[in-house]
């Protein structure tokens, strides 16, 4: 049973005992999180609603997730297509029969995956997966095949000692084998001749983990901030100030004059979560897209990037077997606000909650990686309805009582999670990634821009980010690496200035009177930005700019380099200052808004965006927006 449907057995339950009316007097004069959590848990209407539940979640919980049967099932999947040469639909196979199996079946799916990757010339996820095959107990008189492809993967990358020790321990495997590999073995002797001379192999093999480091080395990193660290502010630079205003509350403004593109904030997120239709191409703990998870040892629900990601996600062991549940126990639409509450309290552990409940204030220093930065997040709670704190006190409760064997809720744990289910809604953010198609699947030779989809596959908790205060025309855009968001300037940011973030609904695409009924909705406030203040219109409804043809030219000339490169193609690069400049222009000679100048900062955020391949091509309904950087950036 999902969260809805027992929420609302509980009111219905409620009623039928006459009990609602004097039960929401006596939960209204609760004044703290803790009290209201002690009422649901003294209440027996609602325990007894949840025993049942809960009884069934951890039957779901204990039942065997792991099929050696399936696991097989997806492998020979597979194998059908690779032979069709369909690798990327293989690969996502492979995928699945490991995130199901165990022993002996992992070994084979992890050595059939490894040859996907051979074939497409990945070498270090090729190798990586050969060394996990061998570590899960691979059969021996198929060892060969592996040492041979594990020599052939050494040898492409330079590795000449490495790559005549795996040639070697094909050699010898085949050769005590017998007559029945003679022609392989032929084969293998004459890779080692040409390989020349080693006289001595002193280079050790690699293991899995140190192949995995070389993986990760080549990603795309955060960039560096503009200035030095602010010993204050962490995870931002020199160039920003954590300031206390009466208006505005605490905000980020400049110490400095910003110029367009650089980079102020680099956050790592205090907690993640990943959406769960993405847990067979990304990474459970550091969210990066990867092309070949490696499966959690327990529960079929989650994939790493690396067994070095696996080892670091310690937090899972608790959620292990419940995290596809706590998805259907989300608040609000994106239905990840539970588990995202939940992961942090994990993470943070019971000790550190109780110190944050007795400091009076966070200090001098608002670092990401303090717990005290999250705890002080504002929730809103004065202006939430009685029914509205019922029911998330109630899924307080529920969410702990999974985690603990007993089904008896801890009830800091509880009124830590209850507090970040009212924080989270203002707070929390989407992680975002650019998915381009598959190779061979583009309809054009060039795959334009146009084919990118800009994909939600997570939440986050960023305090720091938590900081900026919206406005439908920002100054700032947010750029992801995996849990990792840099914040860049695209407008010109004058010292004394306010950093200003969009939360969803910008005047380009929502009229002012949604943007205000929206955002008092969800985040209670009315918005005074100068786009509300002189009513802007919306994109469709902006004038062009048709008096100043050097500026509409630079930007027609950039939009039209709409490629799906990576690394960015060489004429975008040489454009990007000219580019940068024409949006200087624009805003101090030109009455805004026009549609030029929406489209130039579309086009230069998206440019930092690094696209990378999403398997199947999952995209979300909403990423077949347009104005993909204004749709809804907090979750709800």
């Amino acid at each position: 049973m999902d969260f809805d449907n027992l929420f609302a057995q509980i009111c219905q339950d409620l009623k039928e005992t006459g009990e609602v009316i004097e039960m929401s007097a006596r939960f209204s004069t609760c004044s703290s999180d803790a009290q209201r959590i002690s009422f649901i848990l003294a209440t027996n209407t609602v325990r007894k609603c949840l025993q049942e539940p809960l009884s069934l979640a951890k039957q779901e919980m204990s039942a065997p997730c792991k099929s050696q049967s399936l696991s097989a099932s997806h492998r020979a999947e597979g194998n059908n297509y690779y032979q069709k040469k369909l690798n990327w639909k293989a690969i996502s196979s492979y995928n699945r029969s490991l995130l199901v199996g165990e022993g002996e079946s992992l070994a084979l799916a992890y050595a059939n995956r490894s040859a996907v990757f051979h074939d497409m010339a990945d070498w270090l996820h090729s190798l990586r997966d050969i060394q996990l095959a061998l570590d899960q107990g691979y059969p021996k008189h198929l060892e060969h095949k592996l040492r041979e492809r594990q020599g052939n993967c050494w040898q492409e990358l330079g590795h000449v000692t490495r790559a005549f020790k795996s040639f070697n321990l094909a050699k010898e495997l085949l050769a005590s084998a017998g007559q029945q590999h003679k022609d392989k073995l032929i084969s293998i002797t004459s890779k080692i001749r040409k390989l020349g001379d080693v006289m001595e192999v002193t280079e050790s093999m690699s293991n899995a983990t140190s192949i995995e480091q070389e993986i990760i080395k080549k990603r795309r990193l955060a960039p560096e901030l503009n200035r030095d660290r602010n010993i204050l502010l962490p995870s931002a630079s020199t160039s920003i100030e954590l300031t206390d205003s009466v208006d505005r509350g605490r905000c980020l403004v400049a110490t400095e004059d910003i110029h367009i593109g650089t980079t102020v904030i680099v956050e790592k997120a205090f907690a993640s979560i990943l959406l769960a239709e993405f847990k067979e191409s990304h990474c459970h703990h550091c969210l990066h897209w990867t092309p070949g998870p490696v499966p959690c040892h327990r529960c079929s629900q989650v994939g790493f990037c690396s067994t070095i990601c696996r080892d670091e996600a310690t937090y899972h062991q608790s959620e292990c077997g419940l995290t596809d549940l706590f998805h259907r126990t989300g608040v609000g639409s994106h239905g990840s606000i539970g588990l995202l509450a939940v992961r942090t309290v994990l993470k943070t552990g019971r000790d550190k909650i109780v110190m944050a409940n007795q400091q009076e204030s966070i200090g001098k220093v608002y670092d990401s990686s303090d717990y005290g930065t999250i705890h002080r997040l504002v929730g809103n709670t004065s202006q939430r309805s009685v029914a509205d704190l019922f029911r998330r006190a109630v899924m307080a409760v529920y969410l702990t009582s999974l985690m603990q064997p007993d089904n008896e809720p801890d009830q800091v744990l509880a009124t830590a999670v209850l507090r970040l289910l009212q924080s989270y809604p203002c707070n929390a953010h989407e992680i975002c990634h650019l998915a381009v198609p598959l190779p061979g699947t583009s309809r054009r030779a060039d795959r334009p821009l146009q084919q990118i989809q800009l994909c939600e596959i997570g939440s986050a908790a960023m305090p720091v980010l938590s900081l900026i205060n919206h406005s439908c025309d920002p100054n700032i855009a947010r750029v992801c690496y995996g849990d990792v968001i840099a914040i860049k300037a695209i407008r010109r940011i004058a010292r004394g200035e306010e950093l200003l973030d969009n939360y969803g609904y910008h005047y380009a695409v929502h009229e002012k009177s949604e943007r205000q009924t929206r955002l008092f909705r969800q985040y209670y406030f009315r918005c005074n930005c100068r786009a509300c203040v002189e009513d802007w219109p919306r994109y469709a409804d902006a004038p062009r700019l048709d008096n100043r043809p050097d500026l509409s030219e630079t930007v027609d000339r950039y939009v039209k380099l709409r490629w799906c490169d990576p690394d960015g193609p060489p004429e975008a690069s040489e454009l990007a200052q000219s580019f940068i400049d024409c949006l200087d222009a624009m805003e101090t000679s030109v009455k805004l808004p026009v549609q030029e100048y929406n489209n130039a900062q579309e086009v230069f955020a998206a440019s930092k965006w690094r696209p990378c391949c999403v398997f199947g091509c999952c995209w979300r309904p909403s990423c077949g927006q347009r104005r993909r950087r204004y749709l809804p950036t907090r979750s709800t």
